[in-house]
């Protein structure tokens, strides 16, 4: 079989043995993909960061017949050097958490170019910014389920309540998985956001707060085998 090239991001990794790793990638080619990296802990080669959680990285390998087997990795390398998502300690709590989402919620073992590239593009916006991005893991949540397939219905959006269940506006509290008036108000504001350069915080600590809790639950509503994500308490302590 040919060698196989491509960018990839970095999901989770596990350590194997003394001196490998088990790592776990959305790959921009192939979608989900598992690889055995060996020597990552061997004094001559020590280069772990490279795995770091959403590391951007270019890998070769070479596939096998059945696809669900782990595969080594011929080589990997840095595919783009952010300046700050690893460094700074609330940027880097936030990347941990949203890797972790992304190893619950991605099961796509074909290319997604479009899901990749919304990753690629939001992570390079948030490393760039210097200041007011306390609200980017929340944006970035609520346009993910763009390509998951349970962005809100907008459709009757002056509507009171926000059921989570059936994901649209409503008058009538019909549903054990509804928002509240207050709710639903914060939970409008956020749809209406978008990160960038030039983009100021628009929530405070509890709204922070409160808005976390409602998407993780709504991606536990609409996501097969969704646990709470671990992280979820550093972020809660972080913003608190």
């Amino acid at each position: 079989m040919n060698v196989i090239e491509t960018n990839a991001m970095v999901l989770s990794s596990i350590k194997y043995g003394d001196t490998s790793l088990i790592v776990r990638c959305f790959t921009q080619n192939h979608g989900l993909k598992s690889f055995i990296v060996k020597g990552v802990f061997s004094k001559k080669k020590r280069n772990t960061s490279l795995y770091f959680p959403l590391a951007e990285i270019e890998l070769c390998y070479q596939p096998k017949s059945n696809d669900q087997q782990l595969v080594f990795l011929k080589s990997a390398q840095t595919a783009y050097y952010y300046e700050s998502l690893h460094f700074h300690p609330i940027k880097s709590a936030i990347i941990f958490f949203l890797a972790e989402i992304l190893n619950l919620v991605l099961k796509e073992e074909s290319e997604n170019q479009d899901l990749y590239l919304f990753i690629e593009h939001s992570l390079k916006e948030f490393d760039q910014k210097k200041e007011d991005f306390a609200d980017f893991h929340l944006v970035f949540l609520i346009q993910l389920t763009h390509f998951l397939g349970f962005y809100p219905n907008f459709e009757e959006e002056e509507l009171p309540l926000f059921d989570l269940e059936n994901g649209f506006f409503t008058a009538s509290n019909s549903s054990i998985n509804m928002l509240n008036a207050g709710e639903t108000v914060l939970f409008k504001k956020l749809l209406e956001l978008n990160f960038t350069q030039e983009s100021k915080n628009i929530f405070n600590q509890s709204q922070r707060a409160l808005l976390l809790e409602i998407l993780v639950k709504y991606f536990q509503i609409h996501t097969n085998n969704f646990k709470k994500p671990k992280s979820l308490q550093v972020l809660h302590e972080l913003f608190s």
